[in-house]
C-alpha cells in the first residue's frame, strides 16, 4: 500500500467511524434496509447465504439471519477473528452479504482495514453474488482503494439498491 493512499484511508475510515455513531443499526431504517435486501433476486434464490455478526453501528443481522433460516436457507458466518482462517469455502454461498463503513455507487467498499472480505470476495464462485449494506449516509461519492481491493456487486442502502457500474 502506497503511504498516500494509506494516509487517505487511514483518514476516511475514521471519517466514517465517527458518522456511523450517530446511526442506530436496530431500528425503523434497519428494517427498511433489511427489507431491500430480501427483495433482492440473489437472495430470494439463495441457499446458502453468507451473512454476518454485526458489531456496533453496522445494521443488525439478526431478523434477517431468521428470515433466511425460516425459509430453509442455509446461513453461514465468517470468523470473529479476522486474522482467523476462513471457516467458509469461498465456493459454498450463493450470495455474500457485506458490511463496511462506507461504500460507492459503484461496489468500492471501506471495512474496517484487515482485508478479510477482499480476500474472501477474490475467490468466490463467479455467479455468487456480493451485496454491500450500509445506511444512506455511508453512501459516498468516492472512497480511495488499490488494486486488491475487491469490489461488490450491488449496494443496498435503507433508501434501495445502488448498482454498482464497474470500470
Amino acid at each position: 500500500m502506497s503511504e498516500q493512499i494509506g494516509e487517505e484511508k487511514r483518514e476516511r475510515r475514521a471519517e466514517l467511524l465517527a458518522a456511523r455513531a450517530d446511526l442506530d443499526p436496530s431500528g425503523e431504517r434497519a428494517i427498511r434496509l433489511w427489507s431491500h435486501v430480501r427483495a433482492e433476486a440473489s437472495v430470494q434464490s439463495a441457499g446458502v447465504v453468507m451473512a454476518f455478526d454485526s458489531v456496533a453501528g453496522e445494521p443488525a443481522t439478526d431478523g434477517f439471519v431468521a428470515w433466511c433460516r425460516s425459509l430453509g436457507k442455509t446461513v453461514v458466518l465468517p470468523a470473529a477473528d479476522r486474522d482467523a482462517a476462513e471457516p467458509v469455502d469461498p465456493s459454498v454461498p450463493d450470495v455474500v452479504v457485506v458490511p463496511g463503513l462506507g461504500f460507492t455507487a459503484r461496489g468500492e467498499r471501506m471495512g474496517r482495514g484487515g482485508g478479510w472480505y477482499d480476500r474472501f470476495l477474490a475467490r468466490r464462485r463467479a455467479d455468487c453474488v456480493a451485496i454491500g449494506v450500509c445506511f444512506s449516509e455511508q453512501l459516498v461519492g468516492e472512497l480511495p482503494v488499490e488494486d486488491h481491493d475487491v469490489p461488490v456487486d450491488v449496494v443496498v442502502t435503507d433508501q434501495g439498491r445502488a448498482t454498482p457500474t464497474h470500470p
